[in-house]
């Protein structure tokens, strides 16, 4: 670490960052130095969040480089690679995780800035949408589910994935890309394999047609 101004000079200059921090620019780039006027961020960032370490996450700051956005810690160490496009609050989705996107893909990191799902996706629904433990993930117009734990529990396969219970408990009527229809549970599992043209429920009163030919 070097030092690059003085306390005077950093104050004059500077915006605080709290806990005797320091927001420094140089050449329109950005840095943090502390009260001492060491250098712990250098001066190399588009930005440099301006509130609290805290806010975001205990400890670190969010910059951004080249229009990409990762994460700095209170010694300068980078934490997360600025390379995500967006970085949302975390605990939005799921408790201690941040939904990223990196080359339009979405995905999640987690509270130690590891990617936790991979930014692949092309959208992303919400836990509770169908399952309380899932989120609906799509892929090239496919859909699949994820868990909290960021594993596929169901791959993404199905153009169309219905709500679970609405025509068999704990069921959900699915189509994959070749217009077949079937079921999966809330394992994950092919109850019926996606085998059909078409699938009927029967009733006592009367037969319902579930699914229409398109």
């Amino acid at each position: 670490m070097k030092k690059i101004f003085t306390l005077s000079m950093l104050t004059a200059a500077s915006f605080s960052f709290g806990q005797s921090l320091f927001i420094v620019k140089t050449a329109d780039k950005f840095g943090i130095v502390n009260e001492s006027g060491i250098e712990v961020v250098p001066a190399k960032y588009n930005s440099v969040a301006v509130e609290d370490f805290n806010k975001i996450h205990k400890n670190w700051a969010k910059v951004e480089l080249n229009n990409l956005f990762g994460f700095v810690d209170k010694t300068g160490k980078i934490v997360v690679e600025p390379k995500y496009q967006t970085i949302e609050s975390f605990d939005v989705y799921n408790s201690g995780w941040a939904l990223v996107v990196k080359d339009g893909k979405y995905g999640f990191i987690n509270e130690a800035g590891n990617e936790v799902v991979p930014p692949m996706y092309d959208k992303i629904g919400t836990f509770g949408e169908f399952t309380k433990e899932w989120i609906m993930v799509e892929s090239q117009g496919l859909k699949g589910f994820i868990n909290k734990d960021g594993n596929i529990v169901v791959p993404t396969k199905y153009v169309e994935i219905s709500k679970f219970d609405g025509i068999k408990k704990n069921w959900a009527l699915v189509k994959d890309k070749k217009e077949k229809f079937g079921f999966i549970d809330k394992m994950g599992k092919e109850v019926i394999p996606v085998v059909y043209d078409n699938i009927e429920s029967f009733s006592k009163k009367k037969t319902t047609d579930l699914v229409s030919a398109e």
